[in-house]
């Protein structure tokens, strides 16, 4: 993923602006207060199926939610609350339960733990990648990458920029993860809107 580093995202971040009335903007902030009040060690099956289709409100595509292996898949959005690092093969567990996508799974993930865990989506990986496929994008493997780079870069000692040039833009707290995923987010959301016009 060679476009995950800190001067390159700094780069875009010096454009960045924020597509108006975007209900994805508005709608975040709710999302997370709805975990934020949930305690550690309590999501259950209720807040399982109503976050779910929330975060497929922002989705194109109509969830199908498997709860055949509910127990195992809440025990480890619990621990996803305490801060625990999810691995590939429970990646795996909670993906074939939300929608069989890693997309979807990412955003739910993030609304839980939003300090751990990164919003990944066909543009965050178009940005990264330069690929005009998404053909990848449900590997495991390479979202608990794109994690351990945005941790690199909110790590870096000149991250407090780019957490400054684009916090001004949200009325709310936004964590690292979110910094740097919406910076990417738009810089290929406003390409894509050249490039088709």
């Amino acid at each position: 993923m060679k476009n995950l580093n800190l001067e390159k995202i700094l780069s875009d971040a010096e454009q960045f602006s924020l597509t108006e009335n975007d209900s994805y903007i508005k709608t975040y902030p709710e999302f997370l207060k709805y975990f934020e009040e949930i305690k550690p060690g309590e999501i259950n099956e209720h807040n399982l199926v109503i976050s779910s289709h929330f975060v497929y409100g922002w989705m194109p595509t109509i969830i199908h939610l498997r709860l055949d292996q509910k127990d195992n898949v809440l025990f480890l959005l619990n621990a996803v609350k305490d801060g625990h690092i999810l691995d590939v093969a429970e990646l795996e567990i909670l993906k074939a339960s939300i929608n069989n996508s890693l997309v979807g799974l990412s955003k739910l993930l993030h609304f839980i733990n939003p300090r751990e865990y990164a919003i990944w989506d066909s543009r965050i990986f178009r940005y990264l990648t330069e690929n005009k496929s998404s053909y990848g994008i449900d590997r495991p493997q390479l979202y608990l990458d794109y994690l351990k780079g945005i941790k690199k870069i909110s790590q870096h000692k000149d991250y407090v920029k780019l957490h400054e040039l684009i916090s001004q833009n949200f009325k709310y707290k936004i964590h690292p993860t979110r910094v740097i995923e919406i910076t990417m987010f738009e810089t290929d959301r406003n390409l894509q809107n050249r490039i088709n016009n």
